[in-house]
């Protein structure tokens, strides 16, 4: 069966060798191939997050899991925390850490536009424990700079969480260097591993004001998966049993972006996504983000007058098998989206895949 060209803001296609490794057949969680293999993927972590001196750790689940691993960890019920939004996934971000019990204050922009720094600014004024921000809204298809945010956020004594769920490894995020003292993202997206692994960074700075005791639950604490990784790490570094063929499949995507080197795969994602918007342009489509905060990794975009954007999902998908999303929320309806991550990002399928759009418009 012809799987089609999928180009939905993830999951992305897999490379043959990560498929390689899914269709092994299974084997031990632990041992000593899987603890070289652990060892090596924490080494790639810090690699692709930039970040040396992090503490990493590659949670079995989805994105959101690392989510709730850094507020289980990091948050306490009554923390303030200011969630900077201007999208779907700002907007989850503040529900998840609503469940969380603290007092979450959203600094929202329109969908579509740049983060309100004014705004930001004077929700500082106020104590806030951390500031929590998506980098890549994939609803939008807009970018939001690091600096200005964390350096706000910093200047008011808050530390800084990271959404990089479609932006790691598609998308410059020097984590070290900023001084962002958590993130996390999911495997399913740039990294081009099947979905089921969350990575999380920690910064040591954060990690070190946090005692261990005070922290509630067990499997997303991450005081958990750091004790197994010390006492176990000769035989079994994980809390749990992971999937051998995901962790595997993990583990090999990682050693693709590290051979092709994290400059050049960021370079890739920015060369594709500038032919994928000249030529949805050249045909009439508008991106609803403002040029300046464009994402390399996932398009939105308004069709040409007259086109109804599910009609052309589904012509493209039925007539030329390939897979687009359509808008999410109040642009459901509205807009296209086209992920150009990972293995998306590869000028050839580019080609068909505006050939087709031009056929089916």
């Amino acid at each position: 069966m012809d799987p089609g060209l999928l180009f939905i803001p993830g999951p992305v296609p897999l490379p043959p060798e990560v498929r390689e490794e899914m269709a092994k057949a299974a084997l031990p969680h632990y041992g000593d191939a899987w603890v070289k293999a652990h060892s090596e993927t924490h080494d790639m972590l810090r690699y692709l997050w930039s970040a040396p001196d992090a503490h990493v750790f590659p949670i079995a689940g989805p994105g959101h899991a690392a989510l709730e691993a850094i507020a289980y960890t990091f948050l306490r019920p009554g923390d303030r925390v200011v969630v900077v939004s201007n999208g779907f996934f700002g907007e989850r971000t503040h529900e998840v850490l609503q469940s969380h019990r603290v007092k979450a204050e959203v600094v929202a922009s329109p969908w579509g536009a740049a983060p309100d720094l004014a705004k930001l600014r004077a929700a500082l004024k106020t104590p806030t424990k951390a500031v929590v921000f998506v980098h890549n809204e994939t609803s939008t298809g807009v970018t939001n700079a690091l600096e200005p945010i964390v350096e706000a956020a910093h200047a008011a004594d808050a530390f800084v969480v990271v959404d990089a769920v479609s932006s790691l490894g598609g998308l410059p995020l020097p984590f070290g260097k900023l001084g962002i003292d958590a993130g996390f993202t999911a495997s399913q997206k740039c990294i081009a591993a099947p979905a089921g692994i969350a990575p999380v960074a920690v910064a040591p700075a954060l990690w070190e004001s946090v005692d261990p005791t005070s922290v509630e639950g067990w499997y997303l604490n991450l005081f958990t998966w750091d004790r197994y990784e010390r006492e176990w790490g000769d035989w079994h570094p994980t809390p749990t049993t992971i999937s051998s063929n995901l962790f595997y499949a993990f583990h090999r995507a990682l050693t693709l972006l590290r051979k092709e080197g994290l400059e050049a795969r960021v370079a890739r994602h920015a060369k594709v996504a500038a032919k994928l918007r000249a030529g949805l342009i050249d045909l009439g489509f508008k991106p609803v983000g403002p040029a300046a905060h464009l994402s390399n990794t996932v398009a939105c975009l308004t069709p040409p007058e007259g086109v109804d954007p599910m009609r052309l999902v589904r012509r493209l998908k039925e007539e030329h098998n390939i897979y687009i999303s359509g808008g999410l929320g109040p642009l459901r309806g509205k807009t296209i989206r086209i992920g150009t991550m990972g293995t998306q990002a590869d000028l050839e399928t580019i080609d068909w895949l505006l050939k087709a759009m031009r056929a089916s418009l």
